[in-house]
């Protein structure tokens, strides 16, 4: 059996890395209707719509196979018991059901410890979905507003970060400010939140997010803006000029740095540089017509750059195409002898001498090839 390369490893950590800045987030579409979920739980009105009866029918479904749910079957226990197996039953995924959230809400009624409530608050997040589909919603986003004002500041922050993972509903910045003023939120917390809203936040809103994240300079938050436009570059187009602008800002202002000692080369610090680079390229890209890959190699081919920061780039699967035909005397091979240069000066760093000869397996090798 092939023993995984470090490039493999790599893409594994920045998978890690990005869960934080990429976590999937279901799109809000609408504000939320109590009127609407009063319609799904059922007064007696027969409804003229096919979509509502399909609604309905689906619903119906969900909560007949919903026998064995186990927040259902959950007593309540204090101490860290009740908070490991509430964790438990999330981590396994608590079904989208009426029952589900009856049950949740009956507990949070009848009292549960503050370790209890940390978890059942992200249960209660996973519970609203953007079509209804228990016709709770509303309910839901109560009973989170209600624990983001509990005393005990860890309750509150775990209901605020799982109010704004819903997605963007009007108000959610409000109540993100709100907490961060209190101190229940991190700036970490809250700018980094604000950056997983924005792309999904209505243009005025979204130039407000971005330009608050701006002036903050909070590296997390430019962590997660990069990753998500080079996981979707069109999104870039999402964004006002005004916004664009102050993208390129924030990232002219937060490039990752290196440690000091020019010996030290740690994966992590690669890769949020990798990160960096590539969404830079495109935002330069964006406003310049200029070619991402080959503003990419101008920048690392200029003279006194960082051997770590050229190390960092062709670890990544975006330098595939530029390490096959990396000749020597072409743009690439100059890159290439310039990691290879570095690498011999520090004999000792296993991960650097390791993510050297990846690279060297590399050259060469037709893009997309074992």
């Amino acid at each position: 059996m092939k023993k995984p390369t470090l490039l493999a490893v790599a893409g594994l950590a920045l998978a890690g890395l990005l869960w934080s800045w990429l976590e999937t987030r279901p799109v809000a579409t609408m504000a939320p209707d109590q009127d609407a979920g009063a319609s799904v739980r059922g007064s007696g009105a027969p409804t003229s719509s096919a979509a509502a009866r399909y609604a309905m029918e689906i619903a119906v479904a969900r909560n007949r196979q919903d026998s064995e749910n186990a927040l259902a079957a959950y007593v309540a226990r204090p101490g860290i018991e009740g908070r490991n197996e509430l964790d438990r039953i999330f981590a396994q995924g608590v079904p989208q059901t009426t029952r589900s959230v009856l049950a949740a809400r009956a507990l949070l009624k009848a009292g549960l410890s503050d370790g209890e409530k940390i978890a059942m608050a992200r249960i209660l997040g996973s519970l609203y979905s953007p079509d209804n589909v228990t016709g709770y919603n509303a309910d839901i986003l109560l009973d989170l507003r209600s624990l983001v004002a509990d005393s005990n500041k860890e309750v509150a922050r775990s209901a605020a970060l799982s109010f704004s993972r819903i997605g963007y509903l009007p108000g959610t910045d409000a109540l993100l400010k709100t907490a961060f003023d209190n101190r229940v939120l991190s700036p970490d917390d809250y700018y980094g939140e604000l950056a997983h809203m924005a792309p999904l936040a209505p243009a005025g809103v979204q130039d407000e997010l971005v330009s608050a994240i701006r002036t903050s300079g909070n590296t997390y938050a430019a962590d997660i803006l990069a990753g998500s436009i080079n996981e979707d570059p069109k999104r870039l187009n999402s964004y006002s000029a005004r916004s664009q602008n102050e993208i390129a800002q924030l990232l002219g202002n937060t490039e990752p740095r290196f440690a000091s000692a020019a010996g030290e080369f740690g994966l992590t610090d690669a890769l949020r540089y990798a990160n960096w680079l590539r969404a830079t390229a495109q935002v330069e890209s964006l406003a310049q017509g200029t070619d991402v890959d080959a503003s990419i190699v101008a920048r690392l081919g200029a003279p006194g750059t960082d051997p770590r920061k050229i190390t960092a780039y062709l670890l990544t699967p975006e330098a595939s195409s530029l390490l096959s035909s990396a000749l020597v005397g072409s743009p690439g091979g100059g890159l290439v002898a310039a990691t290879n240069r570095y690498a011999a000066q520090y004999p000792g760093n296993k991960t650097l001498q390791s993510a050297v000869a990846d690279i060297g397996q590399r050259v060469g090798r037709p893009k997309g090839k074992p």
